[in-house]
């Protein structure tokens, strides 16, 4: 278990790394924004590439919770949206690993291995989703298209920051919600969900909220 000054180091880092790029923060710096001497956090982080480490841990123990079978289970067709903006809001916690994932997998070896693996547990869980709504006929999509339909999820996900931040647009809220609006436009025709619940989604995305989409039970557990 991480001491208390090695959570702060890592949350300090998260917070730097997110505000300023990763390419722009030393260690030096991380340990000024805490107020500590550099031999301090060198004593807990050998560099750089050890903080990295430690928030892709971070990150991935908090991806592993959302993709457990026990909480896929959970997810119906109504919640589909619901589970996208908490995969989203996961993201935006961890957004500097999405800012440039070439060149920080470049400089960082386990962020490359991450990026893939967490690509394939995506592509699985999400396949598992659709695959379950078209059997309940609550999805209208081949398989051919369902494979297609998980492809578009994750480059969404993984590249739409991207182009965010390159249209000046860095304010982590409307990211979340151009993404999941991005998402809704192509994929929620192919749904067959209630009309209450398809207007309830739009009125979301509408007013940047998610708040009230979901069930109590699928929202305890995630």
């Amino acid at each position: 278990m991480a001491s208390k000054t090695a959570e702060r180091i890592l949350a300090a880092a998260l917070t730097l790394f997110n505000e300023q790029g990763e390419n722009a923060v030393t260690s030096v710096d991380i340990a000024m924004e805490l107020d500590i001497s550099p031999g301090n956090l060198y004593y807990h982080f050998k560099g750089k590439e050890q903080i990295i480490d430690g928030l892709v841990h971070w990150f991935s123990e908090a991806m592993q919770t959302l993709l457990r079978p026990a909480t896929l289970e959970k997810v119906q067709a109504e919640d589909f949206f619901y589970f996208i903006a908490i995969v989203l809001d996961k993201q935006q916690l961890f957004r500097f690993m999405y800012r440039s994932p070439a060149d920080l997998a470049e400089k960082y070896p386990k962020v490359k291995h991450w990026h893939k693996q967490q690509i394939r547990q995506m592509e699985s869980s999400l396949s598992q989703l659709l695959l379950r709504f078209a059997a309940q006929e609550a999805l209208l999509a081949s398989p051919a298209e369902q494979r297609l339909m998980v492809d578009l999820i994750i480059m969404i996900l993984t590249q739409a920051n991207q182009y965010d931040d390159l249209r000046n647009n860095d304010d982590p809220k409307a990211q979340k919600f151009h993404a999941l609006s991005l998402m809704m436009t192509a994929l929620l025709p192919r749904f067959r969900l209630q009309e209450t619940t398809v207007a309830q989604l739009r009125k979301a995305i509408e007013h940047h909220s998610m708040a009230n989409l979901t069930l109590p039970t699928v929202r305890g557990d995630i």
